[in-house]
């Protein structure tokens, strides 16, 4: 008997810290994980605002009139766009830049870079796509 007094107390001890341990790596864990999914959120919130400025960018280029090349031309020579998304609801935080180049008469490439969120919580996107008249 007198040679098992205070065996508990090295036990006791012994998962303190390993219990300590593993609520510390679980806890780093969490955090990470936290982490990578709003910035999961915020790089596809920029796609989707990339996307929605090729799509603004495509309505400005071609309409109101879809039937003049020229003025198409011309309409892709001024596109310098940008579009602020704050209060829309999926899209908050986020603003896009829309540019068009003109390649040849009647041939556009559009750029669309969406950028959402701020500081360490950011993410940015772009897109390109060209069009023919």
């Amino acid at each position: 008997m007198r040679k098992q007094r205070g065996f508990l107390l090295p036990v006791a001890l012994f998962i303190i810290v390993v219990m300590g341990f593993a609520s510390l790596a679980l806890w780093r864990t969490t955090a990470q994980t936290s982490t990578a999914s709003v910035q999961e959120l915020l790089s596809t919130q920029a796609f989707y605002a990339a996307e929605s400025g090729i799509q603004s960018g495509l309505s400005e280029l071609f309409y109101p009139d879809a039937n003049n090349r020229q003025q198409a031309d011309n309409r892709c020579a001024a596109l310098d766009q940008s579009l602020d998304f704050s209060g829309v609801d999926g899209l908050n935080l986020c603003e896009v830049l829309v540019q068009c180049t003109l390649q040849e008469p009647g041939s556009y490439a559009l750029v669309s870079e969406g950028r959402c969120g701020s500081g360490n919580f950011s993410a940015q996107r772009t897109l390109e796509v060209r069009a023919r008249f």
